[in-house]
């Protein structure tokens, strides 16, 4: 009697066990419908990873923009010329409470501006991966 009820007990158990699992087929299918998925999400995802960083760098570019206008209008100068030659410092633009940093490690210069004169500036990061920062020059550049 003992083992009619076990092997009664077994086959109900494996019975029981078969309707519950998954498939080799749907497993695969399921795998499969996320690849898709992924492949077409993860370009979108990067691009908006680049995208950010390229907005966080000129929202950058245009803190330090507004600090060296600042400096400028505190300081006796006529021009930018000391601002420029001084870099992108705490200590030579005293508004800038801390130096931004770059998402992508580029660093922030200072340079003449369009006119080729110290009359204008820009503020250049030289990030080049994955995309080009550039430059930002008030009164030129309002994107």
């Amino acid at each position: 009697m003992s083992k009619s009820r076990s092997s009664r007990s077994r086959s109900a158990f494996s019975r029981s066990r078969k309707h519950k699992a998954f498939t080799l087929t749907e497993m695969l299918t399921v795998i499969l419908i996320i690849s898709v998925l992924m492949t077409i999400a993860f370009p979108i995802y990067l691009n908006a990873v680049d995208d950010s960083r390229k907005k966080i760098c000129r929202a950058n570019l245009q803190t330090i923009a507004n600090a060296v206008m600042a400096a400028r209008v505190k300081s006796p100068a006529l021009d930018f010329s000391a601002l420029i030659a001084g870099g992108v410092t705490t200590s030579n633009i005293p508004d800038l409470t801390s130096v931004p940093i770059c998402p992508n490690g580029g660093t922030y210069t200072l340079a003449n501006g369009s006119s080729s004169t110290t009359v204008t500036f820009q503020v250049k990061c030289n990030a080049t991966y994955p995309l080009t920062h550039g430059k930002f020059e008030p009164g030129f550049d309002n994107k």
